[in-house]
Parts: C-alpha cells; structure tokens; sequence
C-alpha cells in the first residue's frame, strides 16, 4: 500500500508540475497575442528623398562591354516615376538597339527604402530574361553604390552599380561585374545620363 502512494503521489506531482509549467507558458503568450500589431506609417520615408533627383524622363550616351576587348556606343532612355504613395520609384531603362550594339535590352524595376533592414532594395527584371535584386546604404557624398546579385544569359554574378549625380539634371552609372569565368570584375557598360 505505501507503494502505491508513493506511486500515486508521484503522478500527481507530475500532473501538478505539468500544469503550472503550461499555465506559465500561456502567461508568457498572452500579453503577446493580446498586443495590437503597429499602424503602417502614412507617408514615405524621408530616405527615399535621396531618389527624388531620378525622377522624370532622362537621354543617356556611353559604351558598354560587347566582349572581351571590345565595346559599342550605346543610346538609352530611362523614365522614373514615384508609385504607392512615394513609397517606391519605378523605372524604365531602355537601350537602343543598333547595328554595332545588337544586345540593347529594357529592365524594368523599382526601388526605395526598406526600414527593417535600413538599406535601399531593388528588383529589376531584363527583356533579355534577367533579373537583379540588390541593396544600398545610400548616398555617400555624390555617389550611390548597389551591391546587386544578378542571373542573366551569361550566368549568375555579383555586380556593383555606381550612380555619380553630377548635377540634379546628370547623372553617370557605371555596372561591374564579377564574370562567371573572369578574374576580377569587368565593366559592363558606363553611361550619362541628362534631363
């Protein structure tokens, strides 16, 4: 008989010890559900001032790469506008095809700031059936420098492109990227854009 209130006690020490374990859990939990998820901001990010300078209708001229060694003249548009409330830009870029220059492609994309990770972030998708996705820190001095992640035609790479405001009406952007098959980076084309 001892032993078997030894052994019922013991189960219901166990039972005990269970529930108040669940009972301090669920404690835990309930102020969390109970809480009330925060309100969407209501207007952009006062980050997403740095971009304001791209937007509108831009002509650019420049070369860019058509092999090793070898480079083409190339003609673009590009067109940025605000979407969603100003909280990202869209734009167009669109190169010219020419005889020299037969690889002309357009990349749609858009940008902005994103506050949990503090950074700029890109998508861009290429009529060539490319897409980039990247981040920046922003604007340092004149320049702004995305690291992007790129998988194109040519393969999958990392790429750095460099935006130089040389006024709120020019701007330079230079892409290089790390080839599948190359050493070090290559420049892939450097262009200038004007309003």
């Amino acid at each position: 008989m001892n032993n078997q209130f030894c052994e019922e006690c013991m189960s219901r020490t166990k039972t005990f010890t269970t529930t108040a374990l669940l009972l301090i859990a669920l404690a835990g939990v309930a102020p969390a559900v109970a809480q009330e998820p925060p309100a969407p901001p209501s207007k952009p990010p006062v980050e997403n001032d740095g971009l304001k300078m791209f937007t509108g209708s831009w002509k650019c001229e420049g070369t860019a790469m058509l092999g090793p060694g070898k480079t083409a003249k190339i003609k673009a548009t590009a067109k940025v506008k605000n979407e969603l409330g100003g909280f990202w830009q869209s734009f167009v870029y669109t190169e010219q095809k020419t005889k020299d220059y037969p690889m002309a492609i357009t990349a749609v994309g858009t940008w902005g700031w994103e506050g949990q990770s503090k950074r700029f972030v890109r998508g861009e998708f290429q009529s060539s059936g490319g897409y980039t996705t990247g981040t920046s820190a922003g604007w340092s001095g004149d320049t702004m420098t995305w690291d992007l992640d790129v998988s194109n035609f040519m393969g999958k790479m990392t790429a750095k492109h460099t935006f130089t405001k040389k006024s709120e009406k020019e701007f330079v952007h230079k892409l290089e990227a790390k080839m599948p098959a190359s050493p070090a980076p290559v420049t892939i084309f450097e262009v200038t854009c004007k309003k």
